[in-house]
């Protein structure tokens, strides 16, 4: 993480990310003040890319969660997804990747969100999780009650997605 002194990112703290090959690839940039207006602020370029590609193992259980702050605090192969929403190559790279069990970790407000992409996962053949978060997100959590949470959570199968999809309604 990096701060910068002057310009439009003075009052803000810099998250780079890096692809496999170490090259940067976007960077976001939260404040730390607070009744900020804007509190992230990112780049304007396309954000299809895999955040924080350089830092995982594609044949460990994957984490995606919603922002850098939330994937810093779980610490362990976790990409944040800088929103809602499952970039194209960052779905590619899950499907045709080794990995086998991937978590999604998004806020409640991105619920619908979440089990559409558990669905798109699970017919792919992954092991996919639901990590439903208790009103909190992962970096409010912590790094040991966020753990907590993916050691009690259980697969989905076609029929408990189901499920959870009605309860939406």
């Amino acid at each position: 993480m990096g701060y910068c002194e002057y310009g439009p990112y003075a009052d803000r703290i810099i998250i780079p990310s890096y692809a496999s090959s170490g090259k940067l690839n976007y960077f976001t940039s939260r404040t730390f003040k607070k009744d900020t207006f804007q509190t992230y602020k990112n780049p304007d370029t396309s954000r299809n890319i895999i955040p924080f590609e350089m830092f995982i193992n594609w044949d460990l259980p994957i984490i995606l969660c919603e922002g850098p702050f939330d994937a810093i605090a779980i610490k362990r192969n976790a990409i944040p997804l800088l929103g809602k929403n499952i970039q194209s190559s960052l779905m590619k790279k899950l499907i045709s990747s080794r990995v086998k069990k991937i978590y999604i970790a998004l806020d409640t407000d991105a619920l619908k969100q979440a089990l559409k992409f558990c669905e798109e996962l699970l017919n792919e053949g992954k092991e996919v999780y639901l990590v439903e978060l208790p009103g909190k997100d992962p970096s409010e959590m912590g790094f040991e009650c966020f753990t907590n949470l993916i050691q009690k959570s259980i697969p989905l199968n076609q029929f408990t997605l189901m499920e959870k999809k009605i309860m939406l309604i």
